[in-house]
């Protein structure tokens, strides 16, 4: 959980971490996944943290998925999944993996994170409706998240909607004001092209500065 901790910070745009805490985070997530190898808990959080924080993306989904397999009823785990999955560019796959885990626990504390990660994949997937929905949905349940303000301003930009997308620009300017499009994959680090294309020109259209 320590591992979780930090992958927490990065994620709300808290802090950035050090070289320093991206180490600690690789000891910790290695140290949790020996002692927990049985562990679904323990190997959700060791491989979102590797995924997340250290990069290492093929490692820390191998865990996720080890964490499936001895628990396939732990939301948490099939969130991660769905993180990893948007990630690396599989936006069906991580459709499937959060709305799993939206069925197994459907009033989750995480839920507004839930439904970012379907709006994103459904964004890449150039389904922009179902984008704008659930981006709505996180936004009413955490208005302070700034990436359901970031994925609602590039769908309505990309949709055509300069207002609403203006708007959300506003939110997401005001929830992190360092964000640049210069730095984007430092708290989203997709990895398929076309994905990072897409997600910059969205933003870009929408106001955020470069």
């Amino acid at each position: 959980m320590a591992a979780r901790c930090y992958s927490q910070r990065k994620g709300g745009g808290w802090v950035t971490l050090s070289a320093q805490d991206i180490a600690e985070v690789r000891r910790l997530a290695r140290r949790a996944s020996e002692l927990g190898r049985d562990d679904a808990v323990a190997l959700s959080a060791a491989g979102i943290g590797l995924a997340y924080v250290v990069s290492e993306m093929d490692h820390g989904a191998d865990l996720i998925d080890r964490a499936i397999a001895l628990n396939p009823n732990l939301a948490m785990a099939w969130l991660f999944g769905g993180w990893v999955r948007l990630w690396r560019g599989e936006p069906d796959a991580a459709i499937e993996h959060v709305g799993r885990a939206m069925r197994l626990s459907p009033n989750d504390p995480q839920l507004a994170m839930m439904h970012v990660v379907t709006a994103c994949a459904h964004f890449f997937a150039e389904r922009n409706p179902q984008a704008l929905l659930f981006a709505e949905k996180s936004m009413r349940l955490q208005p302070s998240y700034f990436m359901a303000a970031g994925v609602l301003a590039a769908s309505n930009a990309i949709a055509g909607r300069p207002a609403e997308a203006e708007k959300a620009m506003v939110s997401l300017r005001e929830i992190a004001p360092t964000l640049r499009l210069s730095n984007l994959l430092d708290v989203f680090p997709i990895q398929r092209q076309e994905d990072i294309v897409k997600w910059a020109e969205g933003l870009r259209r929408a106001g955020l500065p470069e």
